[in-house]
């Protein structure tokens, strides 16, 4: 290193002589530089980095462990992503036993996450690879179960919750895959992510807002049917009309409305089955429609 190397310099070249493959020549560089002067925790990361080239971990993760108490946040955050990464390389080989007892019991066969892939980066883009080629044959389930196994296990690509969210979608789970996206959109530290989230936020936006309604439909019609359960009809009689005012044009609240109304009417009036049908029918229609009406009139007298 000649003496007029600033900090800048000594740090770029140590990263291209690690990115030749010369780990060792790096280590002598930034010795160099220490010997000259040069104090910077940034020269630490980068020893620690030829160390893990070197498979020196040991020593690489005493480096970033005091690294963990720089007063340099970048610094600090870096320190501690990069032990994590170690820790994850320590467990490939344990990695490759659970990801194996995985696949065989979704029925599938790994190709892309190989007994021979020993760096936990190389493994992390195998599982992507695995991802992909399972969702374009038709095993988003297996997707999924992958996606969630390499979050559990400490792997933190945003690409990995990305094809979580794809998987979800193929799935018909668009609200929950909307959900990781907004996520992604607003957090992930890569633009190309933030962008990908976004863009699928907007071609979905419509499909979300369908489905989330549907959920909500969901929801109070089981909440009916525990109201019912706990309360008696009449309380469920009350929730639904509520329901109503939500969702005006559901048949299924109205469905079950009308099944509970039907239900009180036969317990209550003894003149019930007296009725034809049709006229039946229309005696339910009409206290729909009053039940409706004091739900309504509940909610403005509340408001």
């Amino acid at each position: 290193m000649l003496p007029s190397m600033s900090l800048h310099e000594v740090l770029e070249e140590a990263i291209r002589l690690r990115d030749d493959g010369r780990p060792e020549l790096s280590l002598a560089l930034l010795d160099q530089a220490e010997a000259e002067g040069h104090r910077d925790g940034w020269l630490t990361d980068n020893r620690a980095r030829a160390l893990v080239q070197l498979q020196r971990h040991e020593e690489a993760k005493r480096l970033w462990t005091d690294l963990e108490s720089s007063e340099d946040l970048t610094l600090r955050t870096v320190a501690l992503q990069n032990l994590q990464d170690l820790a994850l390389e320590a467990r490939v080989s344990d990695f490759q036993i659970e990801v194996q007892a995985l696949a065989r019991g979704l029925s599938w066969e790994l190709e892309r996450i190989r007994p021979e892939l020993i760096h936990a980066s190389e493994f992390e883009f195998a599982l992507l690879e695995e991802a992909l080629l399972t969702r374009e044959r038709g095993a988003p389930a297996t997707t999924l179960a992958l996606m969630e196994w390499a979050i559990a296990a400490g792997f933190q690509s945003p690409w990995l919750e990305d094809n979580r969210a794809r998987a979800l979608v193929a799935m018909d789970r668009v609200v929950e895959a909307c959900g990781i996206w907004r996520v992604l959109a607003e957090t992930a530290a890569l633009e190309e992510v933030r962008t990908a989230a976004a863009q699928m936020l907007k071609t979905l936006q419509r499909e979300e807002q369908k489905q989330a309604a549907q959920l909500k439909e969901q929801a109070l019609l089981e909440q009916g049917q525990e109201v019912a359960r706990t309360q008696g009809p009449q309380a469920a009689i009350a929730h639904l009309a509520q329901g109503l005012l939500l969702f005006p044009n559901s048949s299924r609240i109205e469905s079950n409305l009308i099944d509970l109304l039907r239900q009180l009417r036969g317990e209550q009036d003894q003149h019930w089955m007296e009725l034809t049908p049709w006229m039946q029918d229309q005696e339910l229609l009409v206290e729909v429609f009053e039940q409706v009406l004091l739900a309504s009139e509940g909610q403005l007298s509340s408001g």
